[in-house]
């Protein structure tokens, strides 16, 4: 498996809320959800009911985008990933575990609220940074 370039991973493990497009046919929807970044498997671990608009959509087409951005109000602070991934709600127990195991570390406090759990697998993911440089690119495919 091809690792994540550090910068890349350096800004994921910044930030906590990742933004997610999910569709079916003629059905889109976007949401925001708290992440934990598992590196070492290249995936987003997140919490969410099945049920959800979202988890329905994720369910019938695995096939996502998102974003994660800093929110900033200069133009020279900007930075955030663009990303085409595949979403899987886990369900062998194992699995599933070990990545809640990982998910309640960076946010503990989602141990008192059932949900399901979902790995988001990167495929390809697109890096901007103005800090060094204006439009700054990083690109990473699997």
């Amino acid at each position: 498996m091809q690792a994540i370039p550090e910068i890349i991973r350096d800004f994921i493990h910044s930030q906590h809320v990742v933004s997610l497009a999910c569709y079916y046919e003629e059905s889109i929807w976007c949401a925001n959800c708290f992440y934990a970044f598992d590196e070492n498997n290249n995936r987003l671990i997140i919490l969410t009911k099945e049920t959800t608009q979202h988890g329905r959509l994720m369910q019938l087409n695995p096939r996502i985008a998102g974003t994660i951005a800093k929110q900033t109000e200069k133009i020279t602070e900007i930075e955030g990933i663009q990303f085409l991934a595949e979403a899987y709600c886990l369900t062998d127990s194992l699995a599933k575990e070990n990545a809640l195991e990982i998910y309640l570390q960076r946010h503990p406090i989602a141990k008192l609220i059932p949900s399901n759990v979902w790995e988001i697998k990167f495929t390809e993911i697109k890096h901007t940074n103005n800090k060094f440089a204006f439009a700054n690119k990083t690109l990473w495919r699997k």
